[in-house]
């Protein structure tokens, strides 16, 4: 009984973040940023592969977006109905985008012990303190960011970051070498940087 207020107010903020009201992307990322992250982190940990702050970031980065792509398609297939929480349906969201990231990376991992029942909600529970504040202004105002960015922009984030194209797919589509694909990558994040800090001065 005393998780019900909790569960109404994540369906009403999930309903804000629909309905894009002001504020309501941000109070989303600042509630489930740490679950995205343990995800993340706990894929990694069972395949025993290397997880450096910056593929963290990317993958948060690929999970925000695809939750807001599509008119937040992922968010609206939420069904509450079912008997889930929507902290473990985000948590499947990032979970799956990180096995995504590692299958295209390669056989070089290997799962070293079998998962246990029910990580997702332990995941929730049990964040790590210094994964608090990261990438929450980077992450703040991302959806409002990215419709910022110039058409190529867009195309490189929807190649690279949603789709997971491999770099020399990514040339050929955009006409570009391989060296330039990954010298956009840091370009186009640091746009998104650009913008992002500009949206939360306006908002001050």
């Amino acid at each position: 009984m005393g998780d019900v207020p909790d569960k109404d107010a994540d369906l009403k903020l999930l309903q804000r973040v629909i309905d894009a009201e002001s504020g309501a992307w941000n109070a989303f990322f600042a509630r489930y940023h740490r679950l995205i992250i343990a995800c993340i982190r706990k894929v990694h940990s069972r395949y025993g592969a290397p997880c450096p702050a910056e593929d963290i970031e990317d993958l948060v980065n690929v999970v925000c977006l695809q939750l807001i792509r599509d008119d937040f398609h992922k968010l609206r297939r939420f069904d509450a109905t079912r008997g889930y929480r929507l902290s473990s349906w985000v948590g499947l969201i990032a979970t799956n985008a990180a096995h995504d990231a590692l299958r295209r990376r390669g056989p070089s991992t290997v799962p070293i012990d079998q998962p246990e029942g029910g990580w997702v909600e332990q995941a929730a529970d049990q964040p790590s303190p210094a994964d608090l504040a990261l990438l929450k202004e980077r992450q703040a105002k991302l959806n409002q960011a990215v419709g910022h960015l110039t058409d190529s922009e867009q195309a490189f984030l929807r190649y690279y970051y949603l789709e997971q194209r491999q770099p020399d797919e990514i040339a050929e589509l955009l006409g570009i070498s391989i060296n330039t694909v990954y010298s956009r990558k840091n370009k186009v994040r640091a746009s998104l940087k650009k913008i992002v800090d500009q949206l939360e001065q306006q908002s001050c």
